[in-house]
């Protein structure tokens, strides 16, 4: 018997759901496997990278190694567009539309195919991050075990947060940007409901990354004090973080305009993208892979001397980050931006120093990761924790933070949508929770059809009509063809009732003078918001649903609006887990 059998549910299963307190107990159970599963992949995923990175680098001299990056992209973009079926995104976004689309239904797929794509990528020197790739295995790890225990829409979706929790946090060693991230970028809600399960996977998802590789700081560093003068330049790098932001999306964007204007096809756009990468790196390695041997030297103030070195590593790197991410290579933004930040906030610093009497290099690199973070995913406050927990600077807290604001406040003047967010927009793809298009998203068309409906004929005469409407309270009559059964139109009896009462015309046919043919016709897979969209332009409450020809029912506003009062109720008691 099939575990998804509605009929006849296991025991153990139909125990739970009879019973919230339980049901929030399962959310919870579920919550630290998520966690669990969400670190193990994490780690794993991290080992593979440090020891692939570490292969790539030992053969770093040899002629052909320009090639590799081509190699690794192409047959990442092929096993994910060719055996794992992906849409070839650049993965978070695709969660978010899961959970604003599809109640939070993510692949089984998307488990496997995310990990082995990215590491791909960057193994094979692709300038890109592990942390989207480790964020949608975690959140369809979330979402399919909620599918197994057979948990409602809105635990699904909050589990689906919790992956990414998990991930995060495992793979930065840092719970509080894990949490921040679920709900600020993935769900956009902050409920209890949704903020005790996604911290509980997040603190768990980075116990058992530390029982696995040991509490370190990825970037721990002890640095300099910082002081007034450093608020004040704090301000301008906000400033110069935010054009360096703008400038650094719309480079990925442009690789993936002219990309696709020399070839329609996935896998030899990430091919030509890895070449350019690998030449790039043929001159400054430093720009390939994921960077973080960078940030380290950034934060201990080892970087080489000079501001033209950081300069041309700086152009390296968003070089390469724009050919893989904008070429289609699978892969994360997370960690291009914290290199690229680093050394922006070198850069600064050098060019600063010489006028003014500023803290140290590293604090710098703080202050520009946050920057660059900030401005490109349009999330504050997820960079500034990143910023903080995987650095332990949190004497530049002050600092840190008012970087990160002003970054995602003057980016978002330049470009309206964060990275995650632009192509959702575009699409129309992007429904954040609380609002009309999220609510309407809820409701099934299907279940408010009225299907038990008077019907009439075009050959029946106004005065039979007539009799038919002293038996009907609907507004709305179809007309059917007798001898097919398919639909002709409708009467809106009210538009037409001076047509119907009309004396001199009792004895014509009802589809002569009452025919209404230009109602447009719904279909029973249109979202609730479609026929909103449709009732609207169309200037009419009442619309036909038709499949085939075939006159299925009525659909009103009315109805529509009710469920949606009752959807508003509903989320308002869904908001306590307890």
């Amino acid at each position: 018997m099939s575990m998804y059998n509605h009929e006849n549910p296991p025991l153990l299963r139909r125990f739970f759901h009879k019973r919230e307190p339980l049901r929030n107990a399962l959310l919870l159970l579920v919550a630290v496997a998520v966690g669990v599963c969400s670190a193990l992949a994490a780690t794993a995923l991290n080992f593979a990278l440090e020891y692939l990175g570490e292969l790539r680098i030992a053969h770093s001299g040899a002629w052909w190694m320009f090639a590799v990056p081509a190699l690794g992209a192409m047959l990442a973009v092929f096993l994910s567009r060719s055996v794992f079926k992906e849409s070839g995104g650049h993965g978070v976004g695709e969660v978010i539309a899961c959970v604003g689309l599809k109640k939070g239904i993510v692949r089984p797929v998307a488990m496997i195919s995310a990990l082995v794509t990215s590491l791909l990528t960057i193994a094979s020197g692709g300038s890109a991050g592990p942390e989207a790739p480790v964020v949608v295995s975690g959140s369809s790890m979330g979402s399919n075990l909620a599918r197994v225990f057979r948990m409602s829409g809105q635990s699904r979706m909050t589990l689906v947060g919790c992956g990414a929790a998990g991930s995060i946090s495992a793979i930065f060693n840092a719970p509080v940007t894990g949490m921040i991230f679920a709900v600020e970028i993935i769900l956009g809600e902050w409920t209890p409901y949704n903020l005790v399960p996604i911290a509980i996977s997040s603190v768990v998802g980075t116990e058992v990354s530390r029982l696995l590789t040991g509490n370190v700081i990825p970037f721990g560093q002890t640095l300099p004090h910082m002081g007034i003068v450093d608020l004040q330049t704090s301000i301008v790098l906000a400033l110069a973080a935010s054009i360096a932001s703008v400038i650094f999306v719309r480079s990925i964007r442009l690789v993936g305009s002219v990309s696709s204007k020399l070839t329609s096809r996935p896998w030899l756009k990430a091919g030509f993208g890895g070449l350019a990468v690998g030449i790039i790196g043929m001159v400054f390695p430093e720009a390939m892979g994921e960077g973080y041997s960078s940030i380290r030297q950034a934060i201990n103030g080892s970087f080489p001397l000079g501001i033209s070195a950081v300069l041309f590593l700086l152009l390296s790197r968003l070089a390469t980050t724009s050919l893989t991410l904008g070429s289609g290579g699978p892969g994360g933004i997370f960690a291009p931006c914290l290199v690229l930040g680093s050394l922006f906030g070198i850069f600064f610093h050098r060019l600063v120093q010489p006028f003014a009497n500023i803290s140290g290099e590293g604090s710098y690199a703080l202050m520009g990761m946050a920057g660059i973070v900030s401005g490109v995913m349009q999330a504050p406050l997820t960079s500034t924790f990143l910023v903080l927990e995987i650095t332990n600077g949190y004497h530049a807290v002050v600092h840190v933070m008012i970087v990160a604001f002003l970054a995602s406040m003057l980016t978002h003047a330049f470009e309206p949508s964060s990275f995650y967010f632009k192509d959702l927009v575009e699409k129309g793809m992007l429904i954040r929770p609380k609002t009309d298009a999220r609510i309407l998203t809820d409701i099934n068309p299907k279940e408010l059809i009225q299907k038990n409906t008077t019907t009439c004929e075009p050959g029946m005469s106004v005065q039979d009509f007539l009799g038919l409407l002293q038996n009907s309270s609907q507004t709305h009559i179809p007309i059917i063809d007798p001898e097919n059964g398919a639909f002709k139109g409708m009467v809106d009896v009210v538009a037409a009732r001076s047509s119907i009462l009309d004396p001199d015309r009792s004895d014509n046919y009802i589809g002569e003078i009452a025919l209404d043919q230009e109602a447009p016709n719904v279909t029973s897979e249109m979202s609730a918001r479609e026929v909103i969209e449709l009732m609207n332009k169309s200037n009419r409450n009442t619309l036909p649903v038709v499949e085939n020809g075939r006159f299925c029912g009525f659909i009103t506003k009315g109805d529509i609006m009710s469920a949606y009062r009752k959807q508003l109720r509903s989320a308002s008691k869904q908001e306590n887990l307890f």
